[in-house]
């Protein structure tokens, strides 16, 4: 502002510049604190969204590990239904298939799994659900779909899981050549907590066979 103005100037200039100004102040501040509020609003809503979510994971929890189907099975509806936009949703169905299993109903728990590994965005909880997939359908005797799981394409740092698994499953059809192969290859993986390396040695030896190439070893400094 001009400081040359008189003060009575100074008043106008200001009155006018309001009339012609003001409206648009008004509304950027409403706007400011609307959208601050609003992004306020919207960190609690999430925040409580999770926290219900969570009470209800817990529940289902104590329901799996109480071995009640009934209270299980009403927490997860409740997942799907309310917060199935929250990770709980996929742990949940993980949890609901093995008390399934437990309980010896393997369709049902192959049909949680199955979700899980359609729907889930997390690569690595989809192949833990495919790993415990295939071994439900190998217990079910669907030795061909549990291979199918196993796509190797889909395996990640979870190789070595894999292969065990489908060595479990071909030795189970009698495919004792292939088995082994596929026990020497998840022996072959150098990553390291994903198998219990001693127990796949035993049942790869109990096959009585050698290796058909003597190419594919396992990694050198094997204790």
């Amino acid at each position: 502002m001009d400081e040359y103005l008189s003060e009575k100037e100074q008043i106008q200039v200001i009155k006018t510049w309001w009339k012609e100004n003001g409206t648009f102040v008004i509304a950027g501040l409403v706007l400011g604190i609307g959208g601050l509020a609003g992004w306020n609003y919207w960190k609690s809503y999430k925040l409580s969204r999770a926290e219900a979510a969570g009470a209800v994971y817990e529940s289902l929890a104590m329901a799996v590990d109480g071995g009640d189907p009934g209270a299980a099975a009403a927490d997860l509806e409740t997942l799907a239904s309310d917060y199935s936009a929250t990770p709980y949703l996929d742990q949940g169905r993980l949890l609901m298939a093995r008390l399934l299993v437990q309980q010896g109903d393997l369709q049902a728990a192959a049909g949680e799994l199955e979700a899980v590994v359609a729907s889930t965005g997390d690569p690595e909880l989809e192949r833990v659900a495919r790993t415990r997939l295939a071994r439900v359908l190998l217990a079910a005797g669907d030795d061909g779909r549990a291979l199918e799981v196993l796509d190797l394409s889909r395996a990640g740092a979870f190789a070595a899981r894999f292969h065990e698994i489908r060595g479990d499953i071909l030795a189970s059809r009698g495919e004792a050549q292939a088995a082994f192969e596929e026990y020497e290859l998840a022996l072959k993986e150098t990553a390291e907590g994903v198998i219990d390396r001693g127990a796949v040695r035993l049942k790869r030896d109990a096959l009585g066979l050698s290796p058909a190439d003597d190419a594919v070893a396992e990694p050198s400094g094997e204790a």
